[in-house]
């Protein structure tokens, strides 16, 4: 960070700041380190854009998350468990509309202050639980439906029960438009053209 900040700072350079909805959660070293970053974003006028667990096609295993992450296992083992509950909810971004955010908020840049509250996400609530049924019923289109994805013991300890209110500030100038189940069903088919063949 402080050599990037360093840069922009001594170039003058336009610039977004990507953090998290988790910028807030000071148990979490990821979150302390955002709140940081949009610290020193707002000293140098830049703007801060905050992400809600966006997702879509991922070719790193090891960075993967929840949805690529049940579908590669679905892929695999079949059944397997769930790390938690899966009652926890998530406000779930698909990528594309993430890019096209971003996009928007470049070409507005001066309409927007560094202060502005700029939450890029769905804006819908959806539980674990739910993205393993859809997941499920993806594997069922395909004729897989022995794919289970079962429910953990375990409580969410990622977010710890924090619950953050998107703010909709950014509706002024965007809106997402792929629904959870549409995004699943197109990284799902991505994923299976790369497991299957």
């Amino acid at each position: 960070m402080v050599n990037t900040f360093g840069l922009l700072e001594k170039y003058n350079k336009r610039f977004v700041f990507a953090s998290s909805q988790m910028s807030n959660m000071s148990y979490s070293p990821y979150g302390v380190m955002k709140r940081v970053g949009e610290l020193y974003t707002t000293t140098l006028n830049g703007l801060t854009v905050k992400f809600w667990n966006v997702y879509g096609i991922e070719h790193d295993p090891e960075k993967s998350h929840v949805i690529t992450d049940f579908i590669r296992r679905g892929f695999e083992e079949g059944e397997f468990e769930m790390l938690t509950d899966g009652t926890e909810e998530r406000q779930f971004l698909y990528a594309e509309d993430c890019c096209e955010a971003l996009e928007i908020v470049m070409k507005n840049y001066t309409d927007f202050k560094p202060e502005d509250p700029l939450h890029i996400t769905s804006f819908r609530s959806t539980s674990i639980k739910q993205v393993a049924e859809m997941i499920q019923g993806q594997f069922g289109l395909i004729g897989k439906h022995d794919v289970r994805i079962k429910p953990g013991l375990a409580k969410d300890s990622v977010q710890m029960d924090k619950r953050n209110e998107a703010n909709t500030y950014i509706t002024g100038w965007w809106l997402p438009k792929t629904t959870i189940d549409k995004g699943i069903a197109k990284v799902f088919d991505e994923m299976k053209k790369n497991i299957c063949n």
